[in-house]
């Protein structure tokens, strides 16, 4: 009996061992091998989000404002700009229910006054949208450096990009903005009167160009006015 006992103890430890040993040289699961490939490999990249799908969106409104006549040969003025602020902002809102960004400046000749002002104002308000005015100081900044180059009066594409890189979206524009990496070395510093359909007081904000904060910014990707209103 005591001989039978102990070779059924034996069978069991021996089994107990085979398991093990088989256990020992089993090929690791796919989740750790998975896992050990990562650590060695590092994170995989993340694709950055397309800009042109963003619910946001910032628009060149003279050279819309351009696009939009087609050749009819009349002079931009405030109240043509804002007749393209009206025929356009709803398809542009049905596309991109975040901000909707019309960026525009001031005249190299003239500087905005109270009624042009008013009418940017107005044609943010009734149309749900956020419209800035990069203008140009009456007395420039201490150290500011006039330049004779065509992208010194870039400043509303300048302000484009900082909205584009600020909200991670795309420029509604048929320019191809080939200037853009001279703005930062020949755009004066500026400041940008922005009107908000929600808010009575505009808000302003101060933009110098050469400053460190915009060193890493790039040239926004851009949308065709054509892929919007044919």
């Amino acid at each position: 009996m005591k001989l039978a006992l102990a070779l059924v103890v034996l069978v069991i430890v021996c089994l107990l061992l085979a398991a093990w040993c088989l256990g020992a040289r089993a090929p690791a699961p796919a989740a750790a091998l998975g896992g050990a490939l990562a650590r060695v490999q590092g994170p995989a990249r993340r694709r950055a989000p397309d800009p042109a799908q963003s619910p946001h969106i910032v628009v060149d409104t003279l050279n819309l404002t351009h696009w939009h006549l087609r050749g009819r040969g009349a002079v931009l003025s405030p109240a043509l700009i804002a007749e393209t602020i009206d025929a356009t902002a709803p398809a542009l809102k049905l596309r991109h229910p975040g901000r909707v960004m019309y960026v525009l400046k001031d005249r190299e000749s003239q500087f905005n006054d109270d009624a042009a002002r008013a009418v940017y104002k107005d044609a943010a308000s009734r149309n749900g949208v956020y419209v800035s005015a990069a203008e140009r100081y009456p007395d420039p900044p201490a150290g500011a450096k006039a330049s004779a180059e065509h992208s010194a009066r870039g400043r509303d594409d300048f302000y484009m990009g900082v909205l584009a890189h600020r909200y991670r979206c795309a420029v509604l524009t048929a320019d191809r903005l080939r200037d853009f990496g001279s703005f930062r070395a020949t755009v004066q510093p500026f400041h940008v009167v922005e009107y908000a359909f929600w808010r009575d007081l505009p808000h302003r904000e101060y933009v110098r160009p050469d400053a460190a904060a915009y060193s890493r910014m790039k040239k926004p990707r851009t949308i065709h006015p054509s892929a919007y209103f044919g």
